[in-house]
C-alpha cells in the first residue's frame, strides 16, 4: 500500500498553515476568502474550544452522509496525525515515506547491508523503516476491518499498557450516517472539516517534549466479522483511570437519513487489537 495515498483516493486534503514547529492548521480556500483569522473566532469555534477543555470532547457534525471507506480514512489520518503531533515521528508519516524512498530507493529488507553506515547526527534509517512498516501494517489491517464490519469506535493508546495507557484518544462514529457513492459527501471535504475542528480545539498539544512510546490501536467491530489480522479481546474494557480525548463524529440528521442502518445496540460487537504496536521513532 502506498503510504501517501490511502484507499486509492488522490485528493488534496487542504492547505497547511504552519503555526509552530510541529502544529499545522488546515483551512480551505473559502475560509481565506471570507477572512477567517485566529483572533476573531466564531461563537461555534469558541464553543468547540470550551468543550475540548472542559469535557475533553470534540464534536464534528458532517452536513450529509459519509461512506464506510471515508470512516476508515478518518481513522487512518487521525492515527498519522496523533503520531506526529505527539512527537512519535520526527515528521509527518507521508514525509517520512518520501524521505525514506529518497534515501534508499533500492532498499530490500532481506539485505540489511544495503543501508549505508550511519554517521554521527544522521538518522537511523533501519529504525525508521521498522516504524513505517508497523504504521503501514496497521493502516492496511484497518482497511480490511472496515471492509468486513461497521467500526463504531476506535481507540489510540499511547504508552503504558492497554489497561492503563499514558494517553488515550477515542474516535467515536456511532452516530455517523452511512451512504454510498454520489449520495455521500466527498471524503476530502469531510477531512478538511475534521482537521479544522481538531486544530481549533487544540486537543493535541505539542509544547512539552514527549518521550517515545508504543502506540496500540483497538477497534470495536462485529464479533463474527471474520477478520484475521486483528486479535479479539472479549474481556477488554476501555480504561477509565486515564484522561481520554474523544473525537465524536456524526451527521446532520435533518439532511442525512441513514442509508445503511446501524444496529439498535452494539451487543454483538467486541474490541479487536491491531496485530502490531507502533514504536515511536526519533531521528
Amino acid at each position: 500500500m502506498d503510504g501517501s495515498v490511502l484507499l486509492g483516493e488522490q485528493e488534496e486534503l487542504a492547505r497547511p498553515i504552519l503555526l509552530t514547529s510541529r502544529t499545522e492548521r488546515f483551512i480551505t480556500d473559502s475560509d481565506k476568502e471570507i477572512g477567517v483569522v485566529e483572533n476573531n473566532a466564531s461563537d461555534e469555534e469558541k464553543e468547540l474550544v470550551h468543550r475540548a477543555k472542559e469535557e475533553c470532547m470534540v464534536d464534528v457534525v458532517f452536513p450529509g452522509r459519509v461512506t464506510k471507506e471515508g470512516c476508515c480514512r478518518f481513522v487512518c489520518e487521525i492515527l498519522k496525525c496523533v503520531l506526529y503531533q505527539r512527537q512519535q515521528l520526527p515528521m509527518t508519516y507521508d514525509q517520512l515515506v518520501y524521505h525514506q524512498k529518497q534515501q534508499q530507493p533500492s532498499y530490500c529488507p532481506a539485505v540489511a547491508k544495503k543501508w549505508p553506515l550511519r554517521a554521527a547526527g544522521e538518522w537511523d534509517w533501519r529504525k525508521c523503516h521498522r516504524t513505517l512498516q508497523a504504521v503501514e501494517e496497521v493502516l492496511t489491517h484497518l482497511e480490511i476491518l472496515f471492509s468486513l464490519s461497521l467500526v463504531p469506535r476506535v481507540l489510540l493508546m499511547l504508552g503504558g499498557s492497554v489497561l492503563l495507557p499514558k494517553e488515550l484518544y477515542e474516535l467515536n462514529m456511532e452516530d455517523v450516517s452511512l451512504g454510498t457513492g454520489d449520495c455521500s459527501l466527498r471524503t476530502s471535504v469531510c477531512l478538511r472539516q475534521l482537521f479544522r475542528a481538531l486544530f481549533v480545539a487544540d486537543i493535541l498539544p505539542d509544547a512539552r517534549p514527549v518521550r517515545l512510546m508504543t502506540t496500540t490501536v483497538m477497534a470495536l467491530a462485529h464479533r463474527d466479522c471474520g477478520v484475521t489480522g486483528f486479535c479479539p479481546k472479549m474481556n477488554f474494557r476501555v480504561p477509565v483511570r486515564v484522561k481520554k480525548q474523544v473525537i465524536r463524529l456524526s451527521c446532520d440528521r435533518s439532511v442525512a437519513r441513514a442509508m445503511l442502518e446501524h444496529p439498535s445496540d452494539w451487543a454483538d460487537y467486541v474490541w479487536f487489537q491491531a496485530p502490531v504496536n507502533i514504536k515511536g521513532f526519533c531521528k
